[in-house]
């Protein structure tokens, strides 16, 4: 889905557009007129919708409230045939759901849910109007200023933290292109419906537009930025392969202007600056690569791989358990443990870990050449010899 990125956003932009022109040419002379300009606006932020929702679950990683907020939704849109106010509870209830399907950073996350509780202020009160009966008063006013107050406070509050830029634009965009469909739902379901749009609906529209605008320019600029610095992300993994550690230094280093909390150039870093010696330097890199991405195994494998290189075995040994605790068939992490023990002289803990390394992948050298020296270190050289043999030459 992605690489229709540019397709999905210019389809975002004409559904928002749309929408602000029709709203700011108001009641349109006949209500034929109107009626079809808001049909055409429901139909491109359904489409809108439905493939910036796909775009949102590719990027980062979720969590388990995926197929919950799924559930509910489609609950929502079937009650809605039969209630359309609780209908629409349930679906604005799944709409949060589906907003929090991503893991994000905390202060992103907060931003996000305070801009939709604004939103949720704004879509909730027309329908409650209508069902209760209630003319427009003081108290409406005080609410759309509440809750334009909340959605100018969320956006604040999440474009001060840069962490999950792509998924936290996508996010932002895909919510008001929820609520800017909601607008023309009030018109074509008969809620509140007056032949143009309340002054409910105009601050939903008004205010999402500007929404939308700023999260797609932030959006944009990232991407741009992202091309940019993918060039030296790339660059830098060549010069790491070829042994021209100082070289990948420089490249990740540039990239890491543009994208300090970036997984590729945090483990990039790392890895130079380990393999040409500067440990401590390398350890800062990872420490903060495993606190960002702390559900990733290969990561906390390489900050071991440090520890191992400069020495500290203990420490070595303590990350690879970790790593084996989450995933017991971690395969860098068994020969690399095994390695660890090796270095101690414990070699019956190091056969231990080799074996089931091997067993893992058959197809991996690094495990198989481990156990040749560690069977030379045994002293059984008849054996190590046989299985050299085996082994087809992967030792010299």
């Amino acid at each position: 889905m992605k690489e229709y990125t540019e397709y999905i956003l210019g389809l975002d932009v004409a559904a928002v557009i749309s929408t602000i022109i029709i709203f700011l040419f108001g009641n349109l002379q006949a209500q034929s007129a109107f009626m079809l300009a808001t049909q055409l606006i429901f139909v491109l932020s359904t489409l809108a919708l439905a493939l910036t929702f796909l775009y949102y679950v590719q990027v980062g990683s979720n969590n388990q409230l995926l197929i919950p907020g799924l559930v509910i939704f489609g609950i929502g849109a079937a009650i809605t045939f039969f209630s359309w106010f609780i209908g629409g509870l349930v679906a604005l209830a799944a709409l949060l759901l589906l907003l929090m399907i991503k893991n994000i950073d905390a202060k992103e996350r907060m931003g996000l849910f305070i801009t939709y509780g604004g939103f949720a202020i704004l879509a909730v009160m027309p329908p409650v109007a209508a069902l209760l009966s209630l003319s427009f008063g003081m108290s409406d006013i005080i609410l759309i200023i509440v809750g334009l107050a909340l959605i100018i406070v969320g956006i604040i509050f999440t474009l001060k933290v840069r962490k999950s830029v792509e998924v936290i634009n996508i996010g932002f965009i895909f919510l008001t292109l929820a609520f800017l469909f909601i607008a023309p739902a009030h018109e074509l379901l008969g809620i509140h419906a007056n032949g143009g749009y309340g002054v409910y609906d105009e601050s939903i529209v008004f205010s999402a537009t500007v929404t939308f605008f700023i999260f797609f320019s932030n959006l944009v600029l990232y991407l741009w930025h992202e091309k940019n610095v993918l060039r030296d992300i790339e660059l830098g993994y060549k010069f790491l392969k070829k042994g021209k550690y100082s070289e990948a230094y420089a490249h990740f280093q540039k990239a890491y202007k543009d994208f300090p909390d970036d997984e590729r150039v945090l483990n990039g870093l790392g890895l130079s600056l380990m393999k040409m010696g500067k440990y401590n330097e390398s350890e800062e890199y990872l420490r903060k690569l495993t606190r960002l991405y702390a559900g990733n195994n290969t990561y906390l494998t390489n900050l071991g791989n440090l520890y191992f290189r400069s020495g500290r075995i203990d420490k070595a040994i303590e990350t690879y358990q970790k790593v084996l605790e989450r995933e017991p068939n971690f395969y860098n992490a068994l020969n690399n443990l095994a390695r660890c023990y090796m270095e101690k002289g414990d070699y019956e803990k190091a056969r231990e870990y080799l074996e089931k390394a091997i067993a893992v992948d058959q197809d991996k050298k690094a495990a198989k050449v481990n156990y040749y020296f560690l069977l030379t270190a045994l002293g059984m050289g008849d054996e190590a010899k046989r299985y050299k043999a085996e082994i087809g030459g992967l030792v010299e």
